[in-house]
């Protein structure tokens, strides 16, 4: 289970062992995906983070922990660690851009 303390230490050590700015996700065991920009406030059962509102046609953007984009809204989540179900550090060396069809190859 997450909690206050892998908040304030192991996240930004995991950040730091994926090369400083990956892609980092909370994925709460409802379904919802938070896109983190930054961790604001840690506390007793509860975590504030800083997050990428991505619009419909943004969807398919990655935007990376700790930078200022400002083609997505920046808006919080005040997160329960109990919600949490899992974190995703990517640290995918260039953004994900959209491909046109179904995912099939050409070839």
């Amino acid at each position: 289970m997450f909690d206050a303390n892998y908040f304030r230490s192991s996240l930004p050590r995991d950040v730091e062992a994926t090369g400083g700015s990956p892609i980092v996700e909370v994925v709460l065991w409802s379904g919802h995906v938070h896109r983190v920009r930054a961790v604001i406030d840690v506390g007793d059962g509860l975590v504030t983070l800083e997050v990428y509102q991505v619009k419909g046609d943004l969807s398919h953007e990655r935007p990376r922990y700790g930078t200022a984009d400002t083609s997505h809204e920046l808006v919080r989540a005040v997160v329960a660690y109990e919600s949490v179900a899992t974190i995703v550090l990517d640290p995918a060396p260039t953004p994900t851009r959209a491909r046109s069809g179904f995912g099939f190859s050409s070839s």
